[in-house]
């Protein structure tokens, strides 16, 4: 399977972005969908808990076009990388590798609770609507990412 060109994948992501935003009238996020579909599984193990706790109020545990959308990636993701002959399984020679890989998960989940939203609900939602702090997360995603691809770089 060839590569699609960064200037096409950017075309197509940002007419879905636009897709999204008429049809459902609701700009594209990641981690809202994430937070419903979390709601949803403890709603099941403890529904005491999610009724009284502050968080899983916001976040209603039901399936949402968000969760769907979120499946759709990861599905999307893995099917292209099965067209294109590059899936299989990979073990890091460096065992540290998942202990890193695991808190550098944890810390963006956090962060993008924190922020009120991913790189994606920031970069192609807040910023095309001139939203402050959606361009203060676009600065600091920019500069988390530099200082991340230094660590790498050394890890390596």
């Amino acid at each position: 399977m060839r590569n699609i060109s960064h200037l096409k994948g950017g075309v197509i992501i940002a007419l879905l972005n636009i897709l999204i935003f008429i049809t459902l009238g609701k700009p594209w996020s990641i981690t809202s969908g994430e937070s419903h579909f979390v709601a949803y599984i403890e709603n099941f193990i403890s529904s005491t808990h999610v009724s009284s706790n502050l968080y899983f109020q916001e976040y209603i545990p039901k399936t949402t076009w968000r969760v769907i959308l979120d499946f759709g990636i990861v599905a999307g993701a893995f099917l292209g990388a099965i067209a294109g002959k590059d899936f299989k399984i990979r073990i890091p020679q460096n065992k540290w590798r998942f202990l890193q890989v695991l808190i550098g998960g944890l810390f963006m989940g956090f962060g993008a609770r924190l922020a009120y939203g991913c790189n994606i609900g920031h970069i192609m939602s807040g910023v095309p609507q001139l939203a402050i702090s959606s361009f203060i997360a676009l600065i600091a995603i920019a500069g988390g990412a530099y200082v991340g691809s230094k660590i790498i770089v050394r890890l390596i």
